[in-house]
């Protein structure tokens, strides 16, 4: 497309042959040169992939590892709560088949106390 317009205008301007060509010369030198830096820059561009790649892969598999090593910790957390849960239970249902203080026994353990408490007042003064 640059060599048909560098073509019209050396026509169109009365310029010569040879100036046009040189022109065009350079022109394709140019763009041999892009061409030849943008397969470069691919090929940088395509290692960096590769290596960017292989890098996430091995943090993807060294998270995981740790995920799957701490994975069983946290199971192994989890059973020892549950026995202790479960420890507890039978403890609490222990305790319940107690037989504590009725009310009626405490109201009169408290009152037999208030007595006593008022018979040592009384002897101190």
């Amino acid at each position: 497309m640059i060599q048909k317009l560098a073509l019209k205008s050396a026509d169109s301007s009365g310029g010569s042959l040879v100036v046009v060509l040189d022109f065009v010369r350079r022109i394709d030198e140019v763009e041999s040169f892009v061409k030849t830096k943008m397969t470069m820059m691919q090929v940088h561009v395509d290692a960096m992939d590769k290596k960017i790649e292989s890098e996430v892969g091995g943090l993807r598999r060294e998270f995981s590892d740790k995920i799957e090593e701490n994975a069983g910790e946290v199971n192994h957390r989890f059973e020892k709560l549950d026995s202790k849960s479960e420890m507890l239970e039978k403890k609490l249902g222990e305790l319940g088949a107690v037989e504590f203080f009725s009310t009626e026994d405490l109201e009169k353990i408290f009152g037999d106390l208030m007595n006593v408490r008022g018979l040592i007042m009384e002897t101190r003064k």
